[in-house]
């Protein structure tokens, strides 16, 4: 399997990063500098790109440089097949999305193009957070193994909003309750069922990768943990049953929108008896599963993105972690505050491109990669 690459980045509006034209490596790049100088908005450029979504806000106004009236960013990606080039722009309210200058299908087409991963310290939510966030991932996954997922996901998720109205309005007797429940169900054992064979291809990419970084005899165990059910007749037949208790609620009791993933250490729930140095090796494993999920549907290797992640974990940790990264051969991009991280990343994964981020700019300083501003 061949790695994804981006060859070229370019960058315009978009927070502090005024313009910013990058060449980067096709292997590591060190992006090092203070806080606040841009280097996790470079990470989010690229997410942008690649997904149209950014992994630091749901507002994706809000990355728009400060009095600018607009963002835009470009890449030249080559994903060992062809090369092509992806923009993402934001013009006042209108979000434009082009590969080779053509606008896509539709958003799911787009979006799964490019895989790409992020790790940044806000995802220690995957075993410390609610469900919601454990489902997006679920989501991203299936996504790129189903992409019908995402229509299922957004019919599934106006049915139930329109059937919570009608239930209010109306009462549980309501004929025009019928109609949206039949959609649910269809929707919903969709979704159940492209969630669960993301589920099950995450749990066994994780189990392996928490053995690789953990202590010897430390295990964990990742399942999918259903609301809903796969067969939509059975869908149907709950929330017909379900219907005067749901009226009494914000939401239906059953279906996807109520999923979760089982995260168990040692057999016993993660999010009550790890440590944070476990929930740290523990999300790092679900990022990884994450990474090998993508490059199996899409046939090519995903970038990974780690925004501070030396942060997170001591120095043998973080040694095992990059050095089951070293295996892969994806292209990385990796920020850190501290300089010396860059040493101990050149001595398990071998040479990688350097550059300083200093308020906006892009700075190349050791390394094969040549980058411009």
């Amino acid at each position: 399997m061949k790695p994804t690459v981006v060859r070229e980045l370019s960058i315009r509006g978009l927070r502090n990063i005024h313009a910013v034209d990058l060449q980067p490596s096709a292997a590591v790049n060190v992006l090092y500098g203070d806080n606040g100088q841009g280097k996790t908005s470079l990470l989010e450029a690229l997410y942008l790109v690649a997904t149209t979504k950014s992994f630091r806000t749901h507002r994706v106004r809000d990355v728009v440089e400060h009095d600018a009236q607009g963002c835009h960013v470009t890449a030249r990606i080559d994903d060992g097949i062809m090369v092509r080039v992806q923009a993402f722009g934001l013009a006042g309210t209108q979000q434009v999305v082009r590969i080779d200058g053509q606008k896509p299908a539709n958003l799911a087409g787009y979006a799964t193009r490019t895989p790409v991963v992020v790790f940044h310290p806000g995802e220690l939510e995957l075993t410390m957070g609610t469900a919601s966030v454990r489902r997006t991932l679920l989501d991203r996954v299936a996504l790129f193994q189903n992409p019908g997922s995402l229509a299922a996901h957004r019919a599934y998720t106006r049915a139930l909003r329109e059937r919570q109205t009608a239930l209010e309005r109306e009462g549980e007797a309501s004929r025009s309750v019928d109609p949206w429940e039949r959609l649910l169900a269809e929707h919903g054992a969709a979704l159940t069922r492209a969630r669960r064979q993301a589920a099950d291809r995450i749990g066994q990419v994780c189990s392996e990768a928490f053995r690789a970084m953990a202590a010897e005899g430390s295990s964990v165990v990742v399942h999918y943990d259903p609301a809903g059910s796969e067969d939509p007749e059975v869908c149907a037949q709950r929330l017909r049953q379900d219907r005067s208790r749901d009226l009494r609620r914000p939401t239906a009791r059953f279906g996807p929108h109520r999923d979760d993933l089982s995260i168990l250490l040692g057999g016993r729930p993660a999010r009550v008896v790890a440590s944070q140095g476990q929930h740290r090796l523990i999300t790092l494993s679900l990022k990884v599963a994450e990474l090998t999920c993508l490059s199996e549907a899409a046939g090519s290797r995903a970038v990974l993105l780690l925004d501070d992640v030396s942060s997170e974990l001591d120095a043998a940790r973080a040694s095992s972690f990059f050095a089951l990264l070293g295996n892969r051969l994806d292209q990385v991009f990796l920020t850190t505050a501290r300089r010396e991280v860059a040493s101990n990343i050149e001595s398990v994964l071998g040479s990688a491109a350097m550059y300083e981020v200093i308020a906006g700019q892009v700075y190349p300083r050791t390394g094969s990669a040549q980058g411009t501003t």
